[in-house]
């Protein structure tokens, strides 16, 4: 069952979603400041078979981004999510729950970051919408981005910042890196 997985991984890893994350991170890379690390594609340690598309690291701790590619007006009722077509407005829905998603891997990053020694780290789940418009999401689980420019300034905006750039270097560090076994 390993080859089948790994084909499928192999398969999916050059899909649409990796192509948007692959895009996003580039843009994000360009647009924000030096304090700032993207990672794409991120693989948790959880041995599932989904990667997480997009995972900032930066002074206000790790946001987990779930971009998402639509055209058109995207709504969300309560996690389920649609898109509205036509002039009476009929709603179609999407595969899957950017919103489920976006929270289900940013308990994903939070467990690796934990077993990494950073058990406080602050760690958000969003939705970006790359070109679609966000007409009804208030009741998404996570906050609802619209474009890559309000995503830096939503990274940007916190108040409470941790200056040191070393600290940034050691949560990717423990993203990146082996786990570490607390010693007594």
């Amino acid at each position: 069952m390993g080859g089948l997985r790994t084909a499928f991984a192999a398969l999916v890893a050059h899909g649409p979603r990796a192509q948007l994350a692959e895009r996003a991170a580039e843009q994000l890379g360009q647009r924000l400041p030096a304090d700032y690390v993207v990672l794409a594609r991120y693989a948790p340690r959880d041995n599932g078979s989904d990667v997480v598309p997009l995972v900032v690291v930066g002074p206000h701790g790790v946001l987990v981004v779930e971009p998402r590619d639509e055209d058109g007006a995207l709504v969300c009722y309560q996690d389920h999510w649609y898109r509205r077509s036509g002039p009476a407005g009929s709603s179609h829905p999407l595969a899957g729950s950017p919103s489920k998603r976006a929270r289900f891997n940013a308990a994903r990053v939070k467990s690796d970051l934990a077993s990494g020694g950073f058990i406080y780290t602050p760690v958000e789940g969003v939705v970006v919408l790359t070109r679609g418009k966000a007409e009804d999401v208030g009741s998404s689980c996570v906050p609802v981005i619209v474009g890559m420019d309000a995503l830096v300034r939503h990274l940007e905006s916190y108040s409470q910042r941790d200056t040191a750039t070393e600290r940034t270097q050691a949560l990717v560090g423990a993203l990146s890196g082996p786990i570490r076994v607390a010693t007594t």
